[in-house]
């Protein structure tokens, strides 16, 4: 609910530094605005009117007092005032569910436009920077970060009804006694100069508090990843430990960012009270002369309250609004170079309705592949530099691939194989070089910009990942399902007999990250994946790493059966004796290409992966 909030929920933000790029917070406010613009002033006439309901309460208030004493105006009564005190709780529940319903609709459609920019940026990125920071960092700033966008999104309206109650509420008190309502000034400034000075203590302690956040979601993340791992090198305790002294960490944060928010909720209030107190204390001695009747007090009483609450609100107003830029600079931050006026561009977000299915992959002429080229390409990882040793990247990769033929890319662990392929997809951005699909130079953006994309393209990485979900799922991944191709892709990657075992087949629940499966399932998951999309170059990186001889053997048969390219990172005997070209890597470099037998009696590197294997 919008409105006079008072006791936030906590939403911890970053620390704000000036940024003269960034468009103020307004900017977004308003963008976010106009985003919804119908949704938004329903939802803001709304609640607008139920801030001013307090009104009608005091008028109401000081009406059946007055007539206790005889001097109600003609016509009030008891009964009429009770009847207008019902309908008026009746007025005031149809506003709290006419701004309910149209709050939350526009909750949800500005959170979401807010994250589906963030992630549209995220997923043009290369893989290996999509997120500037941690996975913890970028999660924490797409769930908490926009969500705390929008406690400031009703800013405008909030205003707008405290403004009006309080004009209105002023108006009458200042016609009853002007010197009481003074008085109520005197807590609104007092307010306002501790938001202020509380301002910079206030952002460095959020800023705190949401970095343990950011890092306990990360090491949550990555002890469930690396689980097996973990197991494997006996490292619970130390894993417990560390994962303990995180949490120690963030709860002395968050410890902190509470003190100091409850300190300052303490200080508001009491000096909303005290003023309250003092006005009260007046009026009471004025009663005792006969200045006032019992429904002015009343209706001070009603008003003097809702004015209190309202120096309390406009602190929080305040200290909402200039920790609001936090958030929306740690959300420019994740664009990653990208403008700023990006974060709040208008997309459709929908809500209702069956969720869109994906456009069936339709090959253009364009698409259909001849011969696919790497022009000196060259990566470094950082902290590593030209010349260094293996593990730190590729330098000055060439070679070209023709429709139809079976590349193998092989060298010892850390020679750059794997880095070469994420290169060549755009997954990687390589400091030199370039890659032509058929003799069309693509640019470092436009590689993962969707050109070496399916149906082009088709990669299956040496860690395929798998969902939870059917196995069918798992490899259309929202492509249409047509059963011959699907059957044809299974065929493919050696899935068939497997899917006899199972007593599902297809719709066999799979688990996370494929729990349920073997690793050669696994990988002929990922293949299969790859096959239904119908590339004409398919990358694959050590696919039948976990396969047994004889489904090895017929995987890659039917994989040089296919008419499209292929290029491999193997040290597979089977492959390599399959291989129409092979390009040996050592410390990043190429230092031998040709075929089997040419390599083994040519290049020593060649022959003692041969004899390894």
């Amino acid at each position: 609910m919008s409105g006079f909030r008072g006791k936030s929920r906590n939403t911890t933000q970053g620390e704000a530094s000036p940024d003269r790029s960034m468009p103020s917070t307004a900017y977004f406010i308003w963008r976010l605005i106009a985003y919804q613009p119908v949704l938004y002033t329903i939802n803001s006439l709304f609640w607008i009117l139920f801030h001013s309901w307090p009104l009608v309460l005091g008028l109401l208030a000081r009406a059946f007092f007055d007539m206790l004493e005889g001097r109600a105006p003609a016509g009030l009564n008891l009964p009429t005032i009770v009847a207008l005190v019902v309908a008026a709780g009746l007025v005031k529940a149809g506003i709290i569910f006419g701004g309910a319903v149209s709050g939350v609709p526009l909750a949800f459609r500005i959170q979401g436009l807010l994250q589906r920019n963030l992630l549209e940026r995220i997923l043009e990125r290369p893989g290996a920077r999509a997120v500037p920071g941690s996975v913890g960092e970028a999660i924490s700033t797409l769930r908490d970060d926009v969500e705390a966008t929008y406690e400031i999104i009703g800013w405008a309206y909030d205003t707008t009804a405290a403004l009006f109650f309080a004009v209105g509420a002023m108006a009458v008190l200042l016609w009853v006694n002007a010197r009481i309502t003074l008085m109520v000034f005197i807590p609104i400034a007092i307010v306002i100069v501790l938001a202020n000075s509380v301002r910079a203590r206030l952002e460095r302690l959020r800023e705190k508090s949401r970095e343990a956040t950011a890092r306990v979601t990360g090491a949550i993340g990555e002890i469930f990843n690396a689980a097996q791992a973990i197991q494997v090198a006996g490292a619970e305790k130390q894993v417990v430990v560390h994962l303990r002294r995180l949490g120690d960490e963030r709860r002395r944060a968050m410890l902190r960012d509470q003190l100091q928010s409850l300190w300052l909720d303490a200080v508001f209030s009491n000096t909303a009270s005290l003023g309250t107190g003092l006005t009260l204390l007046v009026a009471a001695a004025q009663m005792r002369t006969g200045e006032f009747t019992v429904g002015d007090f009343a209706l001070f009483a009603t008003y003097l309250m809702q004015m209190s609450y309202f120096t309390r609100f406009l602190g929080y107003l305040i200290n909402t609004y200039q920790k609001s830029r936090v958030a929306f600079r740690r959300m420019v931050d994740l664009l990653q170079g990208a403008p700023a006026q990006s974060l709040v561009a208008p997309h459709p977000v929908h809500l209702s309705g069956k969720l869109h299915t994906l456009l069936p992959l339709v090959k253009k002429e364009s698409d259909r592949l001849k011969y696919f080229e790497v022009a000196g390409l060259s990566f470094r990882h950082a902290g590593s530099g030209a010349g260094t040793g293996s593990g730190f990247g590729i330098e000055n990769i060439s070679f070209k691939v023709e429709r139809g033929s079976f590349t193998v890319i092989t060298g010892r662990i850390g020679s750059g194989k794997t880095t070469l392929l994420r290169a060549m997809l755009g997954l990687l951005e390589p400091q030199a070089g370039e890659v032509r699909w058929n003799g069309q130079r693509l640019g470092r953006h436009e590689n993962s910009g969707g050109l070496l994309l399916p149906p082009k393209v088709a990669y299956t990485p040496q860690v395929p990942a798998l969902l939870s979900g059917t196995l069918r799922e798992n490899i259309l991944l929202g492509l249409p399902d047509e059963p011959e191709k699907l059957e044809r892709a299974v065929h493919g990657a050696v899935l068939e007999r497997d899917l006899e075992g199972f007593p599902e087949g297809l719709e066999t629940v799979i688990g996370t990250r494929g729990l349920k499966l073997s690793g050669g399932q696994i990988q002929r998951a990922a293949a299969a994946r790859a096959f239904v999309r119908e590339p004409d170059l398919l990358i694959l990186d050590d696919l039948s790493s976990a396969l047994d001889q004889d489904t090895e053997r017929l995987l890659w048969e039917r994989i040089l059966a296919r008419d499209a390219a292929c290029v491999a990172v193997s040290h597979s005997r089977a492959a390599l004796m399959k291989a129409d070209q092979i390009l040996v890597l050592e410390n990043g470099r190429i230092t031998g290409r040709g075929k089997l037998e040419e390599l083994l009696a040519a290049n020593a590197e060649m022959r003692r992966l041969w004899e390894q294997d």
